[in-house]
């Protein structure tokens, strides 16, 4: 499996290590066309991205793009706060990113906790008895499906860790959308009882190692075995037979 693109990866603006020059210089040693930085959104509790310091990383990225070599798009990976489709992350980011990422995490700030209490402590911290519950299961769907109407959605990451949804409707919507689902190597487990659904939906996936670290980046070797054992064919998967194409996000007006 020849890997040409990772669309996931962090670095010391939030919870990763190393700069966005550490991350392209490792891609290029690796053989790849291009990669997405796509650190925690603004909601996280301890290391997150603020709208300064996505400004600084933009001139980082552009300065790096400037010298040509391996292409490096501006992302964040935004949270889901609640089954409206609300994220942690300013529309002022969301316009001027890239690629815009989206799922579920649980450690966010309490504000974003007391309002939905139940989405985010059951999703984050229950049982999984209580996570699979039919009526929170529901409400899952429903706020992904919300957030791919309210904004322009590029990549669906770890899709069903922690958060289970209906997977067949998520990915449907995705696939109609031109959403990308995520083969994330830190989190493959969370697609295996699904995979079935996720292929009839139609939607394409995209590789993202979810490196935190620099020498992290480009590492499949999780989501090889993946698409082996499940017949996944590599034309299907941006980031192998194929480049990403990301929906712009110039136009983009709230509907909050």
């Amino acid at each position: 499996m020849k890997v040409i693109g990772d669309y996931h990866m962090h670095t010391n603006a939030s919870d990763g290590r190393g700069s966005v020059r550490d991350k392209a210089v490792r891609a290029a040693e690796l053989g790849l066309k291009e990669i997405a930085i796509a650190d925690h959104g603004c909601g996280s509790l301890f290391f997150r991205q603020t709208e300064e310091k996505f400004r600084k990383q933009q001139a980082q990225i552009a300065a790096v793009n400037a010298e040509g070599g391996v292409k490096v798009y501006s992302g964040i990976e935004a949270s889901i706060t609640g089954e409206d489709g609300s994220l942690d992350v300013p529309d002022a980011i969301v316009a001027a990113c890239d690629v815009l990422t989206v799922g579920f995490h649980r450690f966010l700030q309490p504000r974003y906790i007391c309002r939905e209490p139940r989405f985010l402590l059951v999703n984050g911290w229950g049982s999984e008895r209580a996570r699979g519950d039919e009526e929170l299961v529901a409400c899952n769907t429903r706020a992904w499906l919300a957030v791919m109407e309210r904004y322009p959605v590029d990549v669906l990451c770890h899709l069903g860790h922690r958060a289970a949804v209906d997977v067949g409707a998520v990915c449907r919507a995705a696939a109609e959308k031109g959403i990308y689902i995520e083969l994330n190597e830190k989190h493959i487990d969370a697609l295996e009882r699904h995979i079935d659904e996720v292929s009839a939906s139609g939607a394409i996936f995209i590789l993202g190692s979810d490196a935190h670290s620099t020498g992290k980046v480009g590492a499949f070797g999780r989501v090889e075995e993946f698409m082996r054992r499940h017949n996944i064919p590599e034309d299907r998967v941006c980031g192998i037979g194929r480049t990403a194409v990301f929906r712009t996000k110039k136009g983009f007006i709230s509907t909050k």
